[in-house]
């Protein structure tokens, strides 16, 4: 298949190219903003991976040059809605976490009955969690003709080093971490961390130590030597972990995070997870103390990364989302000709 998608996230496309399509990814407009840039140093192109602009992948798929596209938001199902292409629309957020990265200016009802329409014309909506589903509530009384997916994020060990842990230093990684607090934590992160040393990496305007890693292979590094991941997802708000954690566990690091209902993390087993800043701080320090410590857990982290999230599940699965949604077009086709014909 060729497909469109438009370039809102380069490490979950990254991932999504080893399905082993070809991928055209529009950079999208963002008005005075300009285009939104495909960030290396987050991850290079991968080889079937063709960068394009936002006009051009439009033009093209004006000309059914794709067989499919996957929209990372409304935003995007915008462009393409009333087009004739197969349309994926994949949710990376619950909208409960929207609302409050948006100071609640909006109330649900209202947001849900704007997007309804769009997400209708879906021909398959994927969710990256069964808690993000859920938290979005479409029904098949609001979505009738859009059936729905969960596809659990994918982790390739093979992507990564092997973990060291030399490096007596807490890792932590996030884009705009204070502006997104409802979801991420940053306050409570702070106040775990405060007299340990750590790093933060990503794109912080806002946070003066916060550094960008130089590329690809630099950012794995951090994986490689740092002693332990610490994650604050926000119970409620955000699943008990994202990309970033699940890369730290795959590269075999031990995480410490705050309790969530949906973390992967056992405490005393992967690491350690409490709701207790106490507690945490403790095991932090313990963790800083005794790197063999820190490499039982972390291969404990490895194998449990890999079983809840191979890649080879993502693969199938995001392969039979591809087919699906053509078939669901295949038939909405099929049906109005038939009416036409009556």
């Amino acid at each position: 298949m060729r497909i469109l998608s438009f370039n809102w996230h380069e490490p979950y496309i990254s991932l999504m190219a080893k399905t082993g399509h070809s991928f055209d990814i529009a950079e999208p407009e963002r008005g005075r903003m300009g285009a939104r840039r495909w960030d290396t140093r987050m991850r290079p192109a991968p080889a079937n991976v063709s960068i394009v602009s936002q006009a051009d992948g439009l033009k093209n798929l004006d000309r059914q040059l794709y067989d499919l596209v996957v929209c990372h938001n409304f935003a995007d199902m915008a462009l393409v809605a009333d087009r004739s292409c197969p349309v994926i629309l994949l949710f990376h957020n619950k909208l409960s976490a929207e609302i409050a990265i948006g100071a609640d200016t909006v109330r649900r009802a209202d947001y849900l009955a704007d997007v309804t329409r769009l997400a209708g014309k879906a021909d398959m909506l994927v969710f990256v969690s069964e808690s993000k589903r859920d938290d979005w509530g479409f029904t098949t009384d609001t979505i009738k003709n859009s059936p729905a997916m969960v596809i659990l994020p994918g982790i390739d060990a093979g992507d990564f080093p092997e973990y060291q842990g030399d490096i007596p230093k807490a890792l932590r990684i996030g884009n705009y971490m204070k502006e997104r607090e409802a979801t991420l934590g940053y306050s409570t992160q702070e106040k775990i961390i405060d007299g340990f040393d750590n790093t933060l990496l990503g794109v912080n305007p806002n946070i003066d130590r916060s550094i960008a890693p130089e590329n690809y292979d630099d950012l794995k590094s951090y994986f490689v030597h740092h002693r332990f991941y610490l994650n604050t997802t926000v119970d409620g708000f955000e699943d008990g972990y994202n990309l970033a954690m699940l890369e730290a566990m795959a590269s075999g690091m031990p995480i410490v995070s705050t309790a969530n209902k949906t973390s992967p993390i056992t405490d005393g087993v992967e690491g350690f997870v409490s709701d207790d800043r106490g507690y945490l701080r403790r095991k932090i320090g313990e963790l800083m103390a005794d790197r063999g410590l820190a490499r039982r857990m972390g291969a404990r982290a490895k194998t449990k990364a890999l079983e809840m999230f191979g890649i080879d599940k993502f693969k199938t699965a995001w392969n039979k989302a591809f087919g699906a949604a053509a078939s669901k077009r295949a038939q909405k086709a099929y049906g109005a000709g038939e009416k036409q014909a009556e």
